[in-house]
């Protein structure tokens, strides 16, 4: 008698290839002594090209081309890389100290379109006349289904309104870092689900 195999449903494309081990582990420039400045910025440059490249070729080029237009705007910030497999979602927080959660802002990038999210969005409600943002939490996005959308005169008067609401004075010289936190997000969920009672991670698989 031959054993049934339970049908798994297929999985999204985009996610399929965030779980593929297509990558190193994640180094930034001067996370590791032995490595020098040029070498660090490289393996995460090459490292967030790869996870572009996840995506269809025409989302890949409008979340490549909203990175350009963000770091034209937003000089010597550290850009911090996140991925978000659930979402399907590549995440990078432009942060003045190279911590995500103080980023004043972050492009988001998803298989069908990209959001730019303010952090203090729900203080911009006096420089958004034309109610651009959405959401209802402290964090508000707008919609940017092209690089069009992001040259609007409205995102401008938003990006001013929140450089000054953070305090934030802008260095037209200076050069940014790209930090990858890509494994550190899977370390943390390995950590949370093995600390998870047998029981919960039962009742998981049940429900699956």
């Amino acid at each position: 008698m031959v054993e049934s195999v339970p049908h798994r449903p297929a999985a999204h494309p985009v996610l399929e290839r965030f779980r593929k081990p297509a990558w190193t582990r994640s180094r930034s420039a001067g996370t590791l002594l032995s490595m020098s400045d040029e070498e660090g910025v490289t393996n995460a440059e090459s490292q967030l090209a790869g996870y572009f490249a996840k995506y269809e070729p025409a989302m890949a080029k409008l979340g490549k081309a909203l990175r350009a237009r963000l770091r034209d705007r937003l000089p010597g910030l550290s850009e911090v890389v996140y991925v978000y497999e659930t979402q399907d979602a590549l995440v990078i927080s432009y942060s003045p100290t190279g911590k995500g959660y103080e980023g004043l802002c972050s492009i988001a990038l998803y298989p069908r379109g990209a959001k730019l999210f303010f952090t203090q969005g729900a203080r911009l409600s006096k420089s958004d006349p034309k109610k651009l943002l959405q959401g209802r939490a402290k964090v508000r996005y707008v919609v940017l289904n092209s690089v069009a959308d992001f040259d609007r005169e409205e995102i401008e008067v938003l990006m001013a309104a929140a450089l000054k609401l953070a305090k934030v004075r802008l260095d037209a010289r200076a050069k940014g870092s790209v930090i990858i936190r890509a494994d550190a997000q899977k370390q943390r969920a390995a950590r949370k689900k093995a600390a998870r009672p047998a029981s919960t991670r039962r009742a998981a698989k049940v429900r699956r």
